[in-house]
């Protein structure tokens, strides 16, 4: 009787959640089969799309071996992203989003990487890309690696941005879901999937193409939206703060806090509704600040002093600092749809 051959099992499996993106998942998925590197399984995760993505989705799996795609109903690129990392096998696992698009050697240049330097996470740069071209605004060709200690500096610091689209991890490190139905679910959840990882290769050259959208839930101006990034923040302290990063996060926390609310401040909101925010925010502060405010820059020590001293002057002192400033991005109106 001849024995079936074992299944093989590629090295990189690249997770790629879809919610009606039509417009742009052809492009995303071509520069996903055009790599370099073959030895891959795109995992589509079909999140419920009313468009044309999941016969999209399924004529690309058709045409490949390598592609499998999930139709489930709507509940949330964390969500998605969960799943795909359950499906997962490789020994190495990377992320895309369905309008964006990556560079041909992108996989090739972070796994060789990652084998070079003996590290269980690899990082790159992206674009930010819009209807008139990609930009890079800090491309550096130069390789750094960081033990676990470095990285987590970074992370808290926020050098090490949290796009996890732009990084190839061990999946041995993806050892903690994301939080569900919250924006910035990768900002909370990084703090986890780098605890194992013994060294980080920053080799901060552009690969990756973020589209720039101006339906993107990143570009949404509102109270809430900027509220869910420190909700974000609180989650990553929460795992901080049993550590020796403790105090680190402790002060980046409270940045964040002031930066929070000079955000909300500034926004064409009822007044009402940002006094609410400023308030969850001052609870945020009077838990986190009072023994790490000398370590704020200047000013932000002003800043905090005084919304904690006095909102309504608060408020009145950010949008009378907003209309001294000109402070229009001609970039945003380049921005795709």
């Amino acid at each position: 009787m001849t024995t079936p051959p074992t299944p093989h099992t590629p090295l990189l499996d690249i997770i790629l959640p879809v919610y009606n993106t039509e417009r742009y998942l052809y492009q995303c998925i071509q520069s996903i089969v055009n790599q370099e590197f073959n030895d891959w399984h795109l995992i589509i995760i079909d999140d419920g799309s009313t468009d044309a993505s999941p016969e999209i989705c399924d004529s690309w799996a058709k045409s490949d071996k390598r592609i499998t795609v999930i139709h489930k109903a709507n509940s949330g690129q964390a969500d998605s992203r969960n799943i795909g990392i359950d499906l997962c096998t490789a020994e190495y696992v990377g992320f895309v989003d369905s309008d964006d698009r990556i560079e041909p050697n992108m996989y090739s240049f972070l796994l060789q990487t990652i084998k070079e330097n003996d590290a269980d996470i690899a990082v790159c740069n992206h674009y930010s890309y819009t209807t008139t071209g990609s930009k890079c605004k800090h491309p550096n060709y130069n390789i750094e690696v960081l033990n676990h200690d470095q990285a987590t500096e970074l992370i808290i610091q926020n050098r090490l941005q949290s796009y996890i689209w732009q990084m190839v991890f061990k999946r041995s490190c993806l050892n903690y879901h994301m939080p569900e139905h919250v924006c910035f679910e990768d900002h909370a959840v990084l703090p986890h999937w780098f605890e194992k990882a013994r060294r980080v290769v920053i080799a901060m050259r552009p690969l990756y193409h973020y589209r720039m959208r101006r339906s993107s839930v990143f570009h949404s101006v509102n109270p809430q939206h900027e509220f869910a990034f420190l909700e974000a923040e609180k989650q990553r302290f929460k795992y901080y703060r049993n550590t020796k990063f403790k105090y680190l996060a402790s002060i980046y926390i409270t940045t964040r806090a002031i930066r929070v609310a000079k955000h909300i401040a500034r926004m064409k909101t009822d007044r009402k509704v940002i006094a609410e925010y400023m308030e969850r925010i001052k609870t945020v502060l009077g838990k986190h600040a009072p023994g790490y405010v000398d370590k704020l820059k200047f000013k932000d020590k002003l800043l905090y002093r005084l919304l904690m001293l006095n909102t309504s002057l608060f408020i009145n002192y950010i949008k009378a600092e907003k209309l001294l400033k000109i402070n229009i991005k001609a970039e945003d109106r380049n921005y795709f749809d």
